[in-house]
């Protein structure tokens, strides 16, 4: 077989990703600044064809993801949905649209260098990453729940990275944490000043090429095994809901959203109301 050429740019097949080739590396480089990384429905297709080529080709063992400016990335872009350029067909491919699961199946070494802030679906691929690198700049947060969304994604990663307790913090809360307080809560595995981002995760390859790439794979996956499945239709299933299309029209309009209360057990809660609610209370 032809050797892969030690340098190279790789079409991912969207417009805010560049692709790279160095090496035994190749990085992923989210650039859409000015949409504070936030990527396409192509964006999202275009990380997972990285993972795919990392993961078939034998001379590539790394697979690094980052990004431009003050972001990482934002997660999805909720406004690119109806874009007549997209080259991905998002329709037939929904219940496999993210790459996150990707990421934790290939057996090469995933590694995100988080050079700014990350939420939603960045946050959610440094939860499937193999190993976290981020800028003393970088933040963090969860704000799925802001947006009528059951991240089922972050529900299976996320206690299991840092503990129930400090999962529901960030999942309920949906505040705001910044590199450090990440590393200590066990979100990333090393906080470096930005500057030296991009060398402290070339020295940190180099310390991983002394380990057999066979027993890396191992490693990886039967450590997997021991991670809870995601439940991806249910996930699907929360997009499109009336709550979900409130959460969003809210967030886009910039107000607060206007949760509907379902009265749909409403017949038999009346039934229990006497057990506990004095007699002329609520009439």
């Amino acid at each position: 077989m032809t050797p892969l050429p030690k340098s190279a740019e790789i079409d991912l097949g969207a417009a805010e990703l560049s692709g790279k080739i160095e090496g035994d590396t190749l990085t992923v480089t989210i650039n859409r600044p000015e949409k504070k990384n936030a990527v396409t429905a192509d964006g999202y297709h275009g990380i997972k064809r990285a993972a795919m080529i990392v993961a078939d080709e034998p001379e590539l063992d790394f697979l690094v993801i980052t990004g431009t400016g003050e972001s990482f990335c934002a997660g999805g872009d909720m406004n690119a949905d109806g874009n007549p350029d997209r080259r991905w067909d998002a329709f037939t491919e929904s219940y496999d649209g993210t790459p996150f699961e990707t990421l934790g199946r290939i057996p090469k070494l995933v590694i995100c260098a988080v050079n700014g802030i990350a939420l939603g679906g960045g946050l959610v691929m440094t939860l499937f990453a193999d190993l976290v690198i981020a800028s003393d700049r970088a933040r963090f947060r969860v704000p799925d729940l802001t947006r009528g969304v059951y991240e089922a994604f972050v529900a299976a990663r996320l206690p299991q990275r840092l503990g129930t307790l400090r999962a529901n913090h960030l999942i309920y809360g949906n505040d705001w944490i910044d590199a450090a307080e990440a590393q200590r809560l066990g979100l990333v595995g090393k906080v470096v000043a930005h500057d030296n981002l991009r060398d402290e995760v070339d020295a940190l390859l180099d310390r991983v090429r002394k380990t057999g790439p066979t027993a890396r794979a191992a490693v990886k996956r039967e450590m997997a095994r021991a991670l809870p499945a995601v439940d991806v239709s249910g996930y699907w299933s929360s997009i499109g809901t009336s709550e979900q299309i409130e959460a969003f029209t809210a967030f886009l309009q910039k107000r607060a959203p206007q949760w509907q209360v379902s009265h749909d057990r409403d017949a038999f809660v009346e039934t229990r109301r006497p057990a506990w609610l004095p007699k002329g209370e609520g009439e």
